[in-house]
């Protein structure tokens, strides 16, 4: 039996995402970006405004550029929350943090709504492609509930602990993927400045233990030869999942020298390129820096 579902946002990631929905399922779609839901429409969906979704759908899944949109959502004065049955379940795929979880959370309990965050990591072709992975935090009832809508988007799930856990999870993989992204262009463009090719350089650290996903997939799929193509993924989300992460770090109590220096030189990118550059831009055109 196909199941009603609802999914707000669908921006480049949430589309992604949404597209392995589409097939078996009554899906219902809405974006504050009309024109957003228009191919996922073609392929079957029915746009229905986010109010009207709420008291339509049992199961309604969330990407959202942040935290904030997502308590706006759910609990502002126009907030959706009030309209949903009891036994309605969310599923949050936002880069979101425990923090405001928490407040969403002790709402929806008092209204008999289940909650899961389901953080995507991977990139959105990996997501398209159905290959990303799921950070899944939430009550062994509540990701029961979520378990084969999620494995329909990838089969790749963990469920790594409680609500606020796959938010939590996702913070660490975006701090360690950034930093690692200036660390692999700082080290392939030291290799460069001896005189060695890129691919040499990159081919060599992916047979040595200084490889990591920027080398193992950036460079050679996206940065090889004389130009560069889109990651599909810009310098302000960049900077969104940089200082949400330190943001964790901080209401932790937990130093994170690396992560406020990689969050530094995201600024410093951001003003060289603009926010809405591409990651991919930024690795091609950081150096030289004069």
């Amino acid at each position: 039996m196909t199941e009603k579902l609802g999914f707000i946002g669908v921006g480049a990631m949430g589309s992604a995402i949404a597209s392995h929905l589409v097939a078996g399922h009554e899906l219902y779609v809405y974006d504050l970006n009309r024109q957003a839901t228009d191919e996922l429409v073609r392929q079957g969906a029915t746009f229905m405004p986010a109010q009207e979704m709420a008291k339509h759908c049992r199961y309604i899944f969330l990407s959202l550029p942040g935290p904030a949109n997502v308590t706006e959502l759910l609990l502002g004065p126009q907030g959706i929350a009030r309209h949903f049955a009891k036994g309605t379940l969310v599923i949050d795929m936002t880069t979101g943090t425990p923090t405001a979880d928490k407040e969403i959370i002790s709402a929806l309990d008092g209204l008999g709504v289940d909650f899961v965050d389901a953080p995507i990591a991977g990139g959105v072709s990996r997501a398209w492609a159905g290959t990303a992975t799921l950070m899944v935090g939430g009550s062994e009832q509540a990701f029961a509930k979520a378990r084969d809508l999620l494995l329909a988007v990838t089969s790749e799930v963990l469920h790594v602990g409680p609500a606020g856990a796959g938010h939590a999870m996702k913070l660490v993989n975006n701090l360690l993927n950034n930093c690692n992204r200036f660390a692999a262009l700082e080290a392939v463009r030291l290799g460069q400045a001896y005189g060695l090719d890129q691919d040499t350089v990159v081919d060599t650290i992916n047979k040595s233990s200084g490889r990591n996903y920027t080398t193992e997939n950036t460079f050679p799929k996206l940065l090889s030869g004389d130009s560069y193509k889109p990651q599909g993924f810009t310098l302000q989300l960049m900077l969104k999942d940089l200082r949400l992460a330190n943001e964790m770090a901080e209401s932790l109590s937990h130093d994170t020298p690396i992560g406020h220096l990689v969050e530094k030189f995201t600024v410093e990118a951001i003003d060289r390129f603009g926010p809405d550059a591409d990651q991919s831009q930024f690795m091609a055109e950081w150096y030289p820096t004069s």
